[in-house]
């Protein structure tokens, strides 16, 4: 498979996104994306402390991917993530996705997304945000990895079956919210490789992006 990452500042005064990478054998590779949330530099603490907590996971674990897997990755990442806060609140979500021959395990737990289309442009999988309206209006996550909330770290797990020119879109909502779903998912079954697919995200984000802004685009063989 071939893929390309990217994770950007954005307007913001620190990037609190973080991508993960890990190449396994037998040609399995874990893509990991995490969105943090906590002041004072809480937030990119937090991200990287889960998308950290994953990949060695997965390292360690050499067993078939799984949902058991996955909440084993999820119970031992929140028990890090207590560790290294003390007493500061701090908090990410994740979305992942582990191509294993034919096959990915996607897991999600926040609004952080992933796409998996087709050649033809459908929509084989979306995750859905865990996000709900607050009595005050504006909308709130329902689930993430969060200090002293083991109860919230629970991902969504889907296993997906793969074809040939198969695309996945991991990201952020800080890309998603910059662009609009018709140019999101044109530009992810159209553009010649993954690379350009991620130079034109990256143009759009640059003059529209509120915030930080990451991706991972991957193409099956």
């Amino acid at each position: 498979m071939r893929y390309v990452s990217f994770t950007e500042i954005g307007p913001r005064q620190n990037n609190e996104d973080c991508c993960g990478v890990v190449e396994l054998a037998d040609k399995r590779i874990l893509f990991v994306v995490c969105d943090g949330m906590g002041g004072h530099f809480g937030g990119e603490i937090a991200s990287r402390t889960i998308c950290d907590a994953f990949t060695a996971y997965w390292q360690e674990h050499d067993g078939s991917d799984s949902c058991q897997k996955v909440i084993g990755a999820s119970k031992a990442a929140n028990a890090e993530l207590d560790e290294k806060s003390g007493l500061s609140e701090m908090g990410t979500t994740l979305v992942m996705a582990s191509v294993e021959g034919d096959q990915v395990t996607i897991a999600h737990a926040g609004d952080s997304r992933c796409y998996v289309i087709d050649l033809r442009g459908n929509v084989k999988y979306r995750t859905i945000d865990h996000v709900d309206s607050s009595p005050f209006g504006h909308s709130e996550i329902t689930r993430a990895f969060f200090t002293g909330h083991p109860e919230s770290a629970i991902p969504d797990v889907k296993t997906i079956q793969l074809e040939p020119l198969d695309r996945i879109l991991l990201c952020t909502d800080g890309l998603y919210n910059a662009i609009d779903d018709e140019t999101l998912l044109h530009t992810l079954q159209c553009a010649k490789d993954v690379e350009q697919v991620a130079e034109k995200y990256r143009l759009i984000c640059s003059e529209e992006a509120t915030d930080n802004y990451s991706a991972i685009i991957i193409e099956i063989d």
